[in-house]
Parts: C-alpha cells; structure tokens; sequence
C-alpha cells in the first residue's frame, strides 16, 4: 500500500491532460437507482520550483442526477488552475453534459454538448455538440462492456505555434464517433476501465484523416467513497489544423472521492 501511494505521489506531477478527446467514457457511472443524486471528485495538486515556484490545482467533477428513474442528466467538468509566481491563470480545461435517456435496461440514447480549452497545446477553445447511443454488451457482477455510436458536429479554433504565433486556423466539421468501453472489478478493491475511440468524417477519409484514442483508468477502493486512482491517456490525429505533433499523451493520478 505504501508503494502504491509513493507511485501516485510521483504520477501526480502529471503531463497535461486537455485534448481533443473528453474520454468520457471512461467517466461514465454505473447508475444507482436509490440515488437521485451521485457523483464523484477527482483533485490533484502539483508544486514545481521553476524559475519561479509553480502551483497548479486541478479537479475533475462528475455529476449524475437521476429523473423518474430513467432519464439522467449528466455533467461533467474539469479545471485546471496555475499560479506562476504571484500570477494566477486558467490554463485549461472543459465542461461536458449529456442527458441519457434509458430506451431498455442495456440501451441508452444520449444527446451532448462540451466545450473545451487547452492553451498549452494551442487550442483556444473546441465547442461539439451531437448524439450518441450507448449499447451494454456485457453485464456481470465483476465485468461491463458497452459500445457507443454517434455523430457530432464540432469547431475549433487553434493558434500557430512559433514562429508564427498569434495567427489561428479554425476548423468546422461533422463527424461520426465509435467507441469500446470495458470495465473490470479486479478483486475486492482494484478497478480497471479501458476505452478505445475512433472519430471521422463521413466521407473518403474516414480513416486517412481519422482521431484515434485510448484510455485506461485504474482505481484503488479504500473505502466505498474513497479512492486512488491513475488514468493514462492517448490521442492520435492523423491531420492535425495546424503543425503540432500527431500524437498526445497524458498520465495522471489523485485521490478520487465518491457520493
């Protein structure tokens, strides 16, 4: 147990974790019908000596609230706040909601909408909205496998890097989404969830110019409403708008609370 806790220390001083992917997914609770309300809270703080000492608070919000049993409204939101000095910025972040209309026990239907932002990277900010439906294909005591297929419509709006900086390239397109999500109860404590994604334009580069990613979150039970947990992240964008790197990569890990 100490070990473990050691490693999520070290992992807490994380890469960056604003892309063009949410992984929601991977966020997604199993719903409990004795709740009208449940959610979960997931804060990390980060503290660097740089030229100037570097604070950076971070949290991430999931928020289910139950409606006559079958329909959910579902918020998500996540911040990331740096202090430089005695400068204080937002420097990323996003808001993601959905409603989940419960068709049957095993389908759902959801419509969306997000908005993100990620200065680091150079994304000044995504906004998508769109539909998707979400198909359990595998439902045991200790193993849930669900599928979602939909479509969405995003823009982006992003800036050059050097030497160019300061001039933006703006993006406008329909997409389609595909997803695997697998969710595995590892004995008593461990939890381990596995999402994979593809996202395209319907049209002849559906996969030439495609988003592929990736996700994997471990979880440690402490208790029923305490937790750690780590989660590692992968995006690959065939056709990036402006010239940064194809390939995005980002592991985390905090303390996860439950209600």
């Amino acid at each position: 147990m100490k070990r473990l806790l050691l490693l999520l220390l070290i992992l807490s001083a994380s890469l960056p974790t604003y892309s063009q992917m949410l992984f929601s997914e991977n966020l997604t609770m199993t719903i409990d019908s004795t709740k009208n309300i449940q959610g979960t809270l997931l804060p990390v703080l980060d503290f660097k000596t740089e030229k100037k000492n570097v604070l950076t608070f971070k949290n991430t919000t999931n928020l289910n609230l139950l409606i006559k049993h079958r329909r959910v409204i579902n918020l998500i939101n996540k911040l990331e706040i740096s202090t430089y000095g005695k400068k204080v910025t937002v420097s990323g972040g996003y808001v993601h909601s959905e409603f989940r209309y419960l068709l049957e026990q095993a389908f759902e239907v959801y419509p969306y909408i997000e908005s993100q932002w990620a200065d680091s990277r150079g994304m000044k900010y995504k906004v998508s909205t769109g539909v998707q439906s979400r198909y359990r294909l595998i439902n045991s005591d200790h193993c849930l496998m669900f599928a979602a297929l939909g479509a969405f419509f995003e823009f982006e709006k992003w800036e050059y890097p050097e030497p160019t900086a300061g001039t933006f390239a703006y993006s406008r397109s329909l997409k389609s989404h595909f997803s695997i999500s697998f969710r595995h109860q590892l004995g008593e404590h461990w939890e381990l969830t596995t999402t994979a994604i593809h996202q395209g334009k319907p049209d002849n580069s559906f996969f030439k110019k495609a988003r592929f990613g990736g996700a994997v979150d471990l979880k440690y039970n402490i208790t029923p409403t305490i937790g750690l947990r780590g989660a590692y992240r992968l995006i690959y964008d065939t056709a990036p708008i402006v010239p940064v790197r194809k390939d995005y990569e980002s592991i985390e890990a905090g303390i996860a609370i439950s209600f």
